[in-house]
């Protein structure tokens, strides 16, 4: 098995045909396409295989919902839902399969999209229903992408199951967050800690060029750094992360580095980090997992 399907993870299940070839040559993106490894969701997008999903979901007479529609958009996601989500008419009576996480709702005309819900019904979906930082990454992914607006998310009509969560969500969400990881990042600071956590906050250094950390709040001057895998990390990149996290500090920043393994794998104890140094910082610190 080649890299790839590592690679497309790590981008939240989807990845740019300039993210894949910052790595990898375009020999093996065709053969890892042969294979089966990673599909073209749509010219110059490439995800993990969903096709299988789609098939199982409609062979019920449901849809994919949730972060299985997002994928299909080409919507990163923080985790790859496993198994598949999907959602059915509440009118419909079947026998929920095993392959499937399959929601009753109500779905309206316009929240259909071929074999799955529509961008903006997906991001409400999983405003509602998933937790923060998987919610947070899909509503992020969105805007990014173009596939709604601010408008959009503004004007959407919310469902009254669910509706204090889903606000939150879409209240929160940001186009400026670059991938899933710093979203992740940001709802578990959001969680930790009662500040006003933005995605690529402005720090001025001391030679007048403004450096943007991942996610921060200027609050309490803490940046809060994603440092994703690289496949081939030059020494350049070592140099330049040197000087950035070191000018951050210098312009006041307390800097906290988190790995993409600790939001995806440990993001207890990424919230009690930050709330910790929150603290510290003379902020109000909620979700430790310590008494201080």
């Amino acid at each position: 098995m080649s890299v790839l399907p590592l690679l497309v993870a790590q981008h939240g299940g989807t990845a740019s045909r300039a993210q894949i070839l910052e790595i990898t040559t375009r020999e093996t993106l065709r053969d890892a396409l042969a294979a089966g490894e990673v599909v073209r969701h749509r010219r110059g997008v490439y995800g993990l295989p969903l096709d299988e999903q789609a098939t199982l979901a409609v062979s019920t007479g449901a849809v994919l919902s949730h972060r299985s529609a997002a994928l299909h958009h080409g919507l990163p996601v923080l985790h790859t839902p496993e198994p598949p989500e999907a959602v059915i008419s509440r009118a419909r009576s079947i026998t929920v399969p095993d392959e499937l996480r399959l929601r009753f709702r109500t779905l309206g005309p316009g929240d259909v999209e071929g074999p799955a819900t529509t961008p903006l019904r997906t991001v409400i979906d999983c405003a509602r229903d998933l937790p923060l930082p998987e919610a947070l990454a899909v509503a992020d992914s969105a805007l990014r992408s173009g596939a709604v607006s601010r408008a959009d998310l503004a004007g959407a009509a919310l469902p009254r199951t669910g509706r204090a969560a889903a606000r939150r969500v879409l209240d929160l969400a940001s186009s400026a967050a670059a991938n899933p990881f710093e979203s992740g990042l940001r709802a578990l600071a959001v969680e930790a800690a009662p500040a006003a956590w933005v995605a690529q906050a402005p720090i001025e250094v001391r030679d007048g060029r403004v450096l943007h950390a991942d996610v921060g709040d200027p609050v309490t001057r803490i940046a809060l750094e994603a440092d994703s895998h690289e496949f081939h990390r030059k020494r350049e990149d070592v140099r330049q992360d040197s000087w950035r996290g070191n000018e951050m500090t210098l312009a006041g920043w307390v800097v906290l580095r988190f790995a993409w393994e600790h939001v995806m794998f440990n993001p207890d104890w990424v919230r009690e980090v930050i709330a910790w140094v929150v603290q510290q910082r003379g902020g109000v610190s909620r979700g430790s997992s310590r008494s201080a």
